[in-house]
């Protein structure tokens, strides 16, 4: 295997990586104001993700650093017609985090539903507005030539895209409904599971809309390189979205969360397989798209990252294994809970 198809895996597995371990912090934020009826449930609620949301924010860090040295045309041709909608993501991620750590700084109503609201806008935006970048990038943006993208931010809020906004949405509802099952007791457990069965069903419809449009707006996707196989892999994110629902009425704590996984594999999977070998396809000229081999690093920078990945992947996971140990399943409340 070459080393440009090697990292072109290796960016989909941290995609993967962080859409699964942050997946759920977002969705989690997204339902605090929903799902939390008190303050006392919201302190709840937010100690499920407190002890490990700032961890999950590294696998974030390691696919945009991945992106950034092994294609790094790639990055900047998305910054170019993107650089609105990311700037905005960034603005939700920077607003996400102060809101974790400012929530508890004064003893005031006002001052801590500020915050929660902050937690939960960001939370739903961030999973928004990702969707709809990824299906843009799907259906083809217009790089010219020189591989620049002058699209404005509201050209990508058309139908495809919203759609797939609306996908990545459900998806990380539906992920922090599963992850709050499984963490959480009581009333917060019976109406996170209420939750998982309805943001799995959207996920689902959401999902075959998707399909059912994209020979429209975007028809390469019926030719990608992977033949039937291809065809298939969609069938994964149905497969995990039907599980939770099912799962989600029954007495298992961990079950959804294992079929939510099990949805965003397929999502993930479709993404990658959709679009292979390019990274960003070109709407305008085929022959303008950015693919694995002419928006690559050369060899010898694709070799090096290989190495320091080879070193430093497996220490994220042992850090992650570790934090999650620590905590355990269930929420326990202490003098030291946010």
């Amino acid at each position: 295997m070459n080393l440009n198809i090697l990292w072109f895996i290796l960016v989909a597995v941290l995609i993967l990586g962080w859409s699964v371990m942050d997946g759920f912090d977002y969705g989690v934020g997204g339902l605090l104001n929903f799902i939390a009826k008190n303050d006392g449930e919201k302190r709840y609620v937010m100690n499920t993700i407190g002890p490990v949301w700032e961890g999950n924010q590294v696998w974030l860090i390691l696919g945009g650093g991945a992106v950034f040295a092994a294609f790094p045309l790639v990055y900047a041709s998305i910054f170019s017609g993107f650089y609105l909608a990311m700037m905005l993501v960034v603005w939700l991620i920077i607003f996400r985090a102060v809101s974790f750590e400012f929530r508890s700084k004064v003893e005031s109503a006002g001052w801590r539903k500020f915050w929660d609201g902050d937690i939960t806008v960001t939370g739903l935006g961030i999973s928004l507005l990702l969707g709809v970048a990824i299906a843009n990038i799907l259906m083809g943006v217009p790089l010219d030539k020189g591989h620049i993208d002058n699209q404005s931010l509201f050209s990508l809020l058309n139908v495809f895209g919203l759609t797939g906004g609306l996908i990545s949405l459900s998806m990380f509802l539906m992920h922090g409904s599963a992850y709050l099952i499984m963490k959480t007791e009581g009333e917060v457990q019976k109406r996170a599971r209420v939750f998982a069965k309805i943001f799995a069903s959207a996920y689902v419809i959401f999902t075959l809309l998707f399909l059912s449009i994209s020979p429209i707006f975007a028809p390469r996707l019926l030719s990608n390189s992977f033949g039937i196989m291809g065809d298939i892999v969609p069938v994964i994110m149905l497969i995990g979205g039907l599980g939770v629902i099912l799962s989600a009425k029954s007495t298992s704590d961990i079950k959804p969360f294992g079929y939510s996984v099990v949805g965003i594999i397929g999502a993930v999977a479709s993404l990658g397989i959709g679009i292979f070998p390019d990274i960003v396809p070109s709407s305008i000229n085929p022959e303008y798209s950015l693919n694995i081999y002419n928006a690559a690093s050369n060899h010898l920078t694709l070799l090096v990252m290989l190495i320091a990945t080879i070193i430093g992947l497996p220490l994220v996971l042992a850090y992650a294994f570790y934090a999650y140990k620590k905590f355990g399943l269930k929420v326990k409340m202490d003098e030291s809970s946010y």
